[in-house]
């Protein structure tokens, strides 16, 4: 079977499965967005055996101007939509997508009598209205209505949905999505040995001796980067807080460097795919943030990649959240309040004095991956919901 898998975000697991598929017999390609600031500039040199189909824009994603931004979506839609016609698939996995990428890519399918499953990872039309109401007081309701309005339609006429959680189903039911094409297959973590030393890629970017409290990946102000801040102002000489990240977020946080003198906060930009294990195995305690509203239709990811890194994790997440469940689950870390600052710190300070309870927490993240991650199950699943979307 020809399958294409569509992952906007460039993330490193989707491309495990495409890869496990191909290895099956399938003929699978992987196509994604070449024109974020996320996008892994040495993403092809890791892999063989795949058919990559980079998808680029004629500049990068601008994610802070709403209406360039919305110009820049509709011609990646148009773009992926040629890339599919091209591959000429027997079906079509798509996630990440902004909603007017994922309507074109819909009905391009449609059109061509190709069976579409939406790989739901995110509650768009509800994020966009938290989102919107800092950004655009007045006019966040009706555009809210109108992403919502536009999500449960693409979700209604899909042939399948996958969604990453339990979570979503009450969504799913309100958008009045049948039942029986829903299918709940979590997200995985994936991540590589590392053939560095962690004090290599310490000492590359000069942070010296002190432990390492280390936040990697996507940081809007949906994350509240000022816990971050808050952190690196308690702990000061004791250990240092390191960011690798780029966007709203990062920049608030270099510019928290300088006004208070936050000598042990370190921002970083993102780092290519070989230089993450290293990085990782580089920290003493992984960090995770998430505000309570993102809570409701936002997972993180990066807990999952966390849990292979067999680090303790430090989580401000609401408590309802996946992410806070799986580590409850697993005994991998600690869960705090979002906006519970203190406790966050004095978290923090407890695994920073404890050696034992950090080494205990990463066996259990790692016991944690290896039991839950096996993308030979995960394919089954997806095998499963490819056959009954072409039947």
């Amino acid at each position: 079977m020809r399958i294409l898998i569509h992952d906007f975000g460039a993330y490193a697991f989707p491309i495990t499965l495409s890869q496990t598929l191909q290895n099956r017999g399938h003929e699978v390609a992987h196509a994604y967005c070449d024109s974020l600031v996320t996008t892994p500039h040495n993403v092809h040199e890791s892999i063989s055996n795949l058919t990559l189909l980079p998808i680029r824009t004629a500049q990068t994603f601008n994610k802070y101007n709403l209406i360039r931004r919305w110009g820049q979506e509709r011609e990646y839609g148009h773009l992926a939509a040629k890339v599919i016609l091209g591959f000429n698939p027997d079906i079509v996995i798509s996630a990440n997508a902004p909603l007017s990428a994922q309507d074109r890519i819909l009905r391009t399918c449609k059109r061509n009598e190709i069976p579409f499953v939406f790989w739901l990872q995110d509650l768009i039309g509800l994020a966009a209205s938290k989102v919107l109401k800092s950004k655009l007081p007045l006019l966040a309701s009706a555009i809210g209505r109108y992403f919502q309005s536009m999500e449960g339609r693409l979700l209604r006429e899909s042939d399948a949905v996958v969604a990453i959680t339990e979570d979503f189903r009450p969504a799913l039911r309100e958008f009045k999505v049948a039942p029986d094409r829903c299918h709940v297959i979590e997200n995985w973590g994936v991540l590589e040995k590392s053939i560095n030393e962690p004090e290599t890629w310490a000492r590359l970017h000069n942070l010296g001796d002190r432990p390492i409290l280390l936040y990697t990946g996507t940081l809007s102000m949906k994350h509240n980067p000022a816990i971050l801040a808050h952190l690196a102002q308690k702990l000061r000489e004791r250990a240092q807080v390191v960011v690798v990240s780029q966007g709203a977020g990062a920049t608030w946080l270099s510019q928290a460097v300088e006004t208070r003198n936050l000598i042990n906060l370190v921002v970083l930009p993102y780092q290519e795919p070989d230089q993450l294990p290293a990085m990782y195995a580089s920290a003493e305690v992984l960090l995770v943030l998430l505000t309570e509203d993102a809570g409701q239709f936002s997972v993180p990811s990066k807990i999952l990649t966390y849990l292979c890194a067999k680090r303790p994790i430090l989580a401000a997440v609401p408590a309802e959240n996946l992410a806070a469940r799986i580590l409850e689950a697993s005994g991998a870390g600690f869960v705090t309040a979002p906006n519970d600052h203190a406790d966050f710190i004095r978290k923090a300070e407890i695994l920073l004095d404890a050696t034992e309870l950090r080494h205990t927490m990463g066996e259990r993240a790692e016991a944690w991956a290896t039991k839950n991650f096996e993308i030979g199950q995960i394919t089954d699943q997806f095998e499963r919901v490819i056959r009954q979307a072409c039947a």
